[in-house]
């Protein structure tokens, strides 16, 4: 097991080979550098927080309240909240459990759907990253809600876990973005380290990371050139939102601000980081927002083919074929050549599911021709869909048509098309085109046949 699971075992007193007189597990901070006095009561005062007292000790919280009416890009807070979850079922299919109640705060003594986002000492993995800031953000009368639980030393990190333990009682979703590989394991591992109660495993988790790449990635990568992996939060901002931060502290000296302040005993530096953790907060609840509304609205909702192409993917995966189909209708009217194309190919699928081999055929023409063209005739996928129609096209005209010879042709073609490294497909497309060749032959020879009848 890795460092997480064992602790989570020791923890839940899974472990056998324990030994019953082996010392209590203890955290004991750097005695070094970072054993300044800290004032909770005067940081409270600089970052207008009030302290948070516990059994453990205490810890900095720190409320901000975003009002309905007030915007956020070109979206007002208001429209942010998520007051139905089929939308979120249908971006995340294993949200089976979640129901109407688990994602309205209405007469709940906590907030049942929880933002969270986490600020760490840095990336070094396993027990050396601790999480210095736990920002959580909730839906409270229409106004965005904001709750950041800030550590105030090392030797605080049990009071500061605590306070977040009981917060998160009562939660029924959380959502985040990318939590599933880092905020939520990050927690796991303070609580276990710390022989604290697992407070998220009971509590269902939406990630709106990977509905984000499946819908906005391309969009993403084309405006963010530095981000290979596209989808980060800062860009579908501007992408998605038309907002931009001015004066935003950059990820990688966030680690660096909170070692000054523990050197130093100086809040002020961390107080750009705390407006950094709100604004993913609030990006994230409105990033959210819009992807949920573009699953209620469907096509009409799309901004453009290549989002229709991208939302009909996610309703296929979810099994929402109708919906899928619409938005690939929209999408294969775009101006784009990769789009049209492969809202072309899904479409053609869809309709040789639902065994409507004729309209199939008609999209597999134009996918044919299309693929074909000069602007598409560079791309290797273009190459590959169009190698796809000729075999599509040229088992409809065998089994269906009964025209061989134009079988024969479209077969013909796509053997040709093929490389050396798909051996198994020429193979298929040499025995197709002997058994076709076989077929023109009787027909032939029939045809002779009753030419000498007549």
């Amino acid at each position: 097991m890795d460092l997480s699971s064992r602790l989570r075992a020791i923890v839940r007193g899974g472990s056998s080979s324990r030994d019953p007189g082996s010392r209590e597990l203890t955290y004991e901070p750097d005695a070094g550098v970072y054993h300044a006095a800290v004032d909770v009561d005067r940081m409270g005062e600089i970052l207008g927080g009030r302290p948070c007292r516990t059994r453990h000790g205490a810890c900095l919280v720190i409320d901000r309240r975003y009002e309905s009416d007030r915007w956020h890009g070109d979206i007002r807070i208001g429209e942010c909240e998520l007051s139905q979850c089929d939308g979120l079922q249908v971006l995340d299919p294993s949200l089976t459990a979640l129901r109407a109640q688990d994602v309205q705060d209405v007469e709940a003594d906590a907030p049942r759907t929880l933002f969270i986002d986490l600020e760490t000492t840095g990336l070094s993995g396993g027990a050396g990253t601790v999480a210095f800031l736990v920002g959580c953000g909730y839906f409270d009368l229409g106004a965005f809600q904001i709750r950041q639980f800030l550590l105030t030393s090392f030797a605080a990190e049990r009071a500061l876990l605590a306070a977040v333990s009981e917060f998160f009682h009562g939660a029924r979703l959380i959502v985040s973005y990318n939590g599933k590989t880092f905020d939520v394991p990050v927690m796991e591992t303070r609580w276990a380290f710390h022989r604290m109660e697992m407070t998220l495993d009971d509590v269902l988790h939406f990630d709106m990371l990977h509905p984000a790449r499946r819908l906005w990635r391309p969009r993403a990568t084309r405006v963010d050139a530095m981000d290979e992996g596209g989808c980060r939060l800062s860009t579908l901002e501007r992408t998605l939102l038309d907002f931009r931060r001015n004066g935003d502290v950059s990820a990688f000296e966030i680690p660096t601000r909170f070692f000054k302040f523990l050197r130093s005993g100086d809040p002020r530096p961390l107080e750009p980081v705390l407006e950094h953790n709100r604004l993913d907060l609030v990006s994230l609840a409105a990033v959210t927002a819009r992807a949920v509304r573009l699953t209620r609205e469907g096509a009409p909702a799309c901004r453009d083919g290549a989002e229709a192409l991208a939302l009909g993917r996610v309703y296929d995966r979810a099994g929402a074929l109708d919906r899928a189909k619409s938005c690939y209708v929209r999408a294969s009217a775009s101006t784009g050549v990769d789009v049209r194309a492969e809202a072309l190919y899904r479409l053609g699928i869809q309709f040789r599911r639902e065994r409507r081999f004729t309209d199939a055929a008609a999209i597999w023409r134009d996918l044919f021709h299309l693929a074909g063209t000069r602007a598409a005739h560079a791309s290797p996928a273009m190459e590959t869909l169009r190698q796809f129609a000729a075999e599509a096209l040229a088992i409809h005209h065998e089994h269906r048509e009964r025209n061989f010879t134009t079988a024969r042709e479209l077969a013909q073609f796509a053997l040709d098309e093929l490389t050396d490294i798909e051996s198994q497909r020429a193979d298929d497309m040499r025995h197709r085109l002997a058994r076709l060749d076989r077929k023109i032959a009787r027909r032939g020879a029939t045809l002779f046949a009753d030419e000498q009848f007549f």
